[in-house]
């Protein structure tokens, strides 16, 4: 099912249903801003195995990632020192995962070797559903079922493969797709894990 919301002028009761939803263990699928993800909510240990099942992955074993609704989230489900907070706040639009030292208000499944992957939203609908969620959606790129991308960015072909899956698609409109950076702060100073994979568009 696809969910049509507009963030300029935005369906509250919907965005509020959704979210519900959503604290009760739904999964969605959702626009990151580069990309269509697996969403659920951090604190629901069934829908994150869920999730991970789906994603074929074992979560003992996978590094995780959460969407936080902003940078202040940032320092309450990471340690976050104040050379990694400059870093965060001078690059917030760019399609980063960030690894940090985690603290303990995360569970258990969440935390890899005492890190926690960290994202901020790129995408206008991403940003309402976290203010009206006022929680952290665990964050899981959809997996490669198809050697055409636009099975991970396009909605309507989004729920023609994935759409019996999850509770619903919320439609953000056609993504440009790729991955993004994975920058570890965890030891200081930065550490590019893995560069950013935004295809670059047509002109």
């Amino acid at each position: 099912m696809i969910t049509k919301i507009y963030p300029e002028t935005p369906n509250w009761d919907l965005l509020h249903k959704i979210a519900a939803q959503i604290r009760d263990g739904a999964i969605i699928i959702y626009p990151t801003g580069i990309g269509y993800s697996y969403g659920c909510s951090a604190y629901k240990a069934r829908a994150i195995e869920e999730v991970c099942r789906l994603k074929g992955v074992d979560p003992k074993k996978h590094r995780l990632t959460i969407m936080c609704r902003d940078l202040a989230d940032f320092t309450r489900y990471a340690k976050v020192d104040n050379t990694s907070f400059r870093y965060i706040r001078e690059h917030e639009k760019e399609p980063i995962t960030y690894l940090l030292p985690a603290t303990s208000e995360l569970p258990k499944l969440l935390i890899n070797k005492h890190e926690v992957g960290l994202r901020l939203p790129l995408h206008p609908l991403a940003t309402l559903l976290l203010e009206v969620l006022d929680e952290p959606l665990l964050t899981a790129s959809l997996p490669t079922k198809k050697e055409d991308p636009e099975y991970r960015t396009d909605p309507e072909l989004i729920d023609e493969l994935y759409g019996h899956e999850v509770y619903t698609i919320l439609d953000g409109g056609c993504a440009l797709g790729g991955t993004t950076a994975i920058v570890s702060l965890t030891q200081g100073e930065p550490e590019i894990v893995r560069p950013a994979g935004i295809p670059q568009p047509l002109h």
